[in-house]
């Protein structure tokens, strides 16, 4: 496993000065995905850990991958820079993938043109109800977690919680990654999704509400905002979507059902 920090030389002004100086920085690295041998590849780039969580987590997530009955192998190369996935997947969902990566994999992920009318998404599944003060409780055992993030300030983090803890947990550069991996871990540990919450660093875009509504994700929450179409999304799917999660407040944009009093 690659080394999650690397130190690089820099220049730091301080104090009226300008010095030479080591500074942590996160690694990142490009990590190739094969799917079923060269039906669809492409390039991902990640913190180079846990990827076969994050190989199974994306399938999932872009609704490629429905059971994990489906998915045969994943099998990352031992250079580490592509991981070999094979199994049965839709097909629609492949080739929608193939055309939103023809022009990159930047942070939005292509995420507006993702079809929500597709098999993959339906209504969330009934989940559980939570109290405000538990989902912010769940937000302090967190941030104490956030080592990487405090040693470099470059990651974001997510994780799968029950309504008293964390039970998985995964970093990376791009928070869309960092979902993928929490939801990639579970899938491959057998732990159920649908009863749980998602908790994550990141902004609740309308990419990682779709994520979830896929992933059957009842409960999604941030200590960032929430857009517009993540909400329409979130309402039309029966999500419960919070944001702003800070302290001692939080705001619950829809699913007002699961937050109870």
């Amino acid at each position: 496993m690659a080394d999650p920090i690397r130190q690089v030389p820099i220049r730091r002004f301080e104090g009226g000065r300008l010095e030479s100086a080591s500074d942590a920085v996160v690694t990142e690295a490009r990590v190739e995905l094969d799917v079923n041998g060269g039906r669809l590849v492409l390039a991902m780039l990640c913190l180079p850990r846990e990827l076969e969580a994050l190989a199974a987590g994306f399938l999932r997530g872009e609704g490629a991958l429905r059971r994990r009955e489906d998915l045969r192998q994943v099998q990352v190369v031992p250079d580490g820079t592509k991981v070999l996935v094979r199994g049965d997947f839709d097909e629609e969902a492949l080739e929608a993938i193939q055309r939103r990566w023809t022009w990159g994999s930047g942070c939005g992920r292509g995420g507006t043109s993702r079809d929500v009318d597709a098999p993959a998404y339906g209504p969330t599944a009934p989940g559980p109800t939570v109290r405000p003060q538990q989902v912010l409780d769940l937000f302090h055992q967190f941030q104490d977690r956030t080592d990487l993030w405090r040693a470099t300030g470059g990651v974001h983090a997510c994780a799968l919680a029950q309504a008293e803890r964390i039970v998985l947990w995964a970093e990376d550069i791009g928070r869309h990654n960092a979902f993928d991996k929490v939801i990639g871990r579970a899938m491959l540990e057998g732990i159920e999704v649908a009863d749980k919450l998602v908790l994550t660093t990141g902004r609740l875009s309308a990419e990682i509400v779709s994520k979830a509504v896929a992933c059957r994700v009842p409960i999604l929450a941030s200590r960032g905002a929430a857009t517009s179409l993540a909400v329409e999304l979130a309402r039309r799917f029966a999500l419960t979507l919070i944001g702003f999660a800070r302290g001692q407040r939080l705001n619950v944009y829809c699913g007002f059902d699961r937050v109870v009093g």
